[in-house]
């Protein structure tokens, strides 16, 4: 319903009461103490207008769908989010590496090779001048 449209969950794994604030934090790409501080923070401020933001939130949104296929590795994760050791983190860089490196170097002798100019020069000629 509306949590397909925008693209907002309550996340329960890492939610406290609802994943209301859990599931805004993972909308918006931030920690979701910062956005249980913040909160608690309305709450204080404009208790009753939080409160039944809060509450319309947790009975509107739909509950984070479960993700099937494995969560893509993230370049940016740091050792303890992966779980792995470093010397496991260094192997699987250097075989990404590797195979990086082999695909360039198959870029460049294609870019390179007769072939490629023989496949230029006649898609040059269908060209309209």
């Amino acid at each position: 319903m509306a949590s397909t449209l925008i693209g907002l969950y309550r996340d329960k794994k890492k939610g406290k009461l609802g994943g209301v604030c859990a599931g805004l934090a993972d909308k918006l790409g931030v920690e979701p103490w910062l956005v249980r501080i913040l909160a608690v923070t309305a709450l204080l401020f404009t208790s009753f207008l939080t409160l039944i933001l809060y509450i319309a939130a947790w009975l509107m949104l739909e509950d984070k769908p479960v993700q099937i296929a494995p969560e893509a590795e993230h370049i940016k994760a740091t050792a303890w989010q992966t779980g792995l050791t470093p010397d496991e983190a260094l192997s699987r860089l250097e075989q990404r590496l590797q195979g990086l490196n082999g695909r360039i170097a198959k870029m460049e002798q294609l870019l390179t090779s007769e072939e490629f100019r023989v496949r230029r020069a006649f898609s040059d000629l269908d060209k309209p001048s």
